[in-house]
């Protein structure tokens, strides 16, 4: 994540929180944002042998996207 991104996330969060639950909150938030910029990206790698014709890849890139979205859901 950028600086930025993760200032707007301080700036989104309520105001009044304890310090744990504030990092709590903070770490955890960008830890959903990070993985779900993951499985995108394995996503488009999927489209990308999608289009040139290689069903094998495609599916293991399909794969790997589920997976690290499954991960969000422990």
């Amino acid at each position: 994540m950028t600086r930025d991104e993760i200032a707007e996330l301080v700036a989104a969060l309520p105001q009044g929180m304890d310090a744990d639950e504030f990092i709590y909150k903070l770490v955890n938030w960008a830890v959903d944002i990070e993985r779900e910029a993951c499985a995108k990206v394995c996503e488009d790698i999927a489209n990308k042998h999608a289009r040139v014709h290689y069903p094998d890849l495609e599916a293991v890139a399909d794969e790997c996207s589920g997976k690290i979205r499954e991960r969000g859901e422990k």
